[in-house]
């Protein structure tokens, strides 16, 4: 209910004395106050139609009336109707020119027409519209159901509320990134936001953002909110492994194994309905320490939604700490990839993502793997183009192993059990006394003893270079 609406009852003959600022009859009115108080702005909110007959100010001081209205404006109050009679038989033009003043729309209701009839009128136009909101609201809620029930996105479920509500609707997490929206992103004035069910970590809104406010929003879009939270919550809150079809078996496979065969790979990528000739693009996902599995997949879930609109073919693989997303599209650019998953995550603090291409599927299996070995520091950032350990899965020959094995079983079976730590820092600072004193926490003549231990069990010069690689990737494979 408008203000202009309380001046088309012909039988009430309210008129209009002071119209406000452009759009102000405009204004939606949220309930009606009949009040003779000199200060009533405690106890009234923002919209409402304040009725009063001025008896407690039969004033002639325009100051009193400036100030008296000042505090109605900054409640702010819809209108101020004014009743003339015993008290005012014609309108006070001190409250006239403050109405002007302060931009308050000011009525002028008739001295026969009593205070209880324009309060009856407008509770039962807003009591009408109340229960009009309660029946589109429950009708929303039903469409939304059925669109879930048929396998529709949430996308389709926050496009349809907000058309219904003819606003711009979002979910947000609880640092107030924005996961998922509908409707146009022009500058709004009203805001509305409704927390959605769920623990003090993993906390969303739903946030409907309107160019003018509506009074029954959240009477409307009440119902609605629970749909979105019990969707949300099948799409995020399983701590179970979800996956778009065969895409599990292609990642299982990988992270399973320490080397899979090519012919292998080739039959899994096309189960999984990707070309496994062309450039795949991947983004792993893990979230920090302490942080929930509705985290990370409220974050994966944003990101799938943005890449799925950049490239042709999306798969993905949802699991308890680790979330996998493989892309393919005709020309899909190394750069580009980075740059779109950088927006795709976005600011997301608690969350590390490594990006990488694969040229096909004979080099998906290590890209996947160096992908997750050099998951750590938060932000986006691209995977090495090939690190030691992606050649060493690719000598993970049950015949390596086992000479790996043997290599090394001298110091496996030596009583000193700081054999093996020490040649693997050794090996891994490239021979540097300080940094491997460093890790150890040993001094250097402990270590002088060590070495010279491992050279006298395993008979060979530590010194060459070609001794050093093999026994670091012995050590890797054994």
């Amino acid at each position: 209910m408008r203000v202009s609406d309380l001046l088309e009852d012909p039988q009430r003959r309210i008129e209009i004395r002071v119209a406000g600022p452009p759009s102000a009859l405009e204004r939606q009115i949220t309930w009606c106050a009949p009040t003779e108080s000199i200060d009533p702005s405690p106890f009234l909110t923002p919209g409402a139609v304040m009725l009063t007959s001025g008896m407690a100010l039969n004033v002639t001081d325009v100051r009193i009336w400036d100030a008296y209205v000042e505090r109605l404006a900054n409640v702010p109050i819809a209108a101020l109707a004014f009743g003339l009679g015993p008290a005012h038989a014609t309108l006070p033009e001190g409250l006239v020119v403050a109405c002007r003043n302060h931009g308050v729309p000011l009525l002028v209701v008739p001295d026969e027409v009593p205070f209880v009839l324009v309060q009856r009128d407008v509770q039962d136009r807003l009591s009408a519209e109340r229960y009009e909101a309660l029946r589109r609201g429950s009708e929303l809620a039903d469409d939304c159901t059925r669109i879930a029930a048929d396998q529709g996105t949430m996308q389709d479920v926050l496009h349809r509320i907000s058309e219904a509500a003819g606003a711009r609707v979002s979910i947000q997490d609880s640092t107030g990134a924005t996961l998922l929206s509908a409707g146009d992103e022009r500058g709004f004035a009203a805001r509305t936001e409704f927390t959605l069910p769920g623990n003090n970590r993993d906390r969303f809104r739903l946030v409907v953002e309107e160019a003018v406010a509506q009074p029954a929003i959240r009477t409307l879009l009440a119902p609605v909110a629970a749909v979105v939270s019990m969707q949300l919550s099948t799409t995020l809150g399983s701590a179970g492994v979800a996956h778009s079809r065969n895409a599990g078996r292609l990642t299982e496979a990988v992270y399973g194994n320490d080397a899979v065969p090519t012919a292998e790979l080739i039959a899994l990528a096309r189960d999984a309905e990707l070309e496994p000739y062309q450039r795949t693009g991947v983004v792993v996902l893990q979230a920090e320490a302490g942080m929930s599995t509705t985290y990370l997949r409220s974050v994966s879930w944003r990101a799938r939604v943005i890449l799925a609109g950049e490239f042709s073919s999306m798969r993905f693989v949802e699991e308890p700490d680790l979330s996998t997303i493989l892309l393919q599209s005709e020309a899909l650019d190394p750069g580009h990839l980075v740059t779109s998953a950088r927006a795709a995550v976005g600011h997301a603090r608690s969350v590390s993502a490594v990006v990488a291409t694969a040229e096909n599927a004979a080099e998906l299996g290590l890209v996947l793997r160096m992908c997750r070995r050099a998951l750590g520091d938060p932000g986006v950032h691209a995977a090495p183009s090939l690190d030691f350990d992606a050649v060493v899965d690719t000598l993970r020959h049950p015949g390596a192993i086992s000479l790996a094995q043997r290599l090394v079983a001298p110091l496996s079976r030596s009583d000193d059990r700081t054999l093996l730590t020490t040649l693997e820092a050794y090996l891994r600072h490239s021979g540097a006394t300080p940094a491997i004193c460093a890790e150890l926490f040993i001094h250097r003549n402990t270590l002088a003893y060590r070495l010279k231990r491992i050279r006298e069990l395993l008979g060979l010069d530590l010194q060459d270079g070609r001794v050093r690689a093999t026994l670091l990737m012995a050590l890797r494979l054994a």
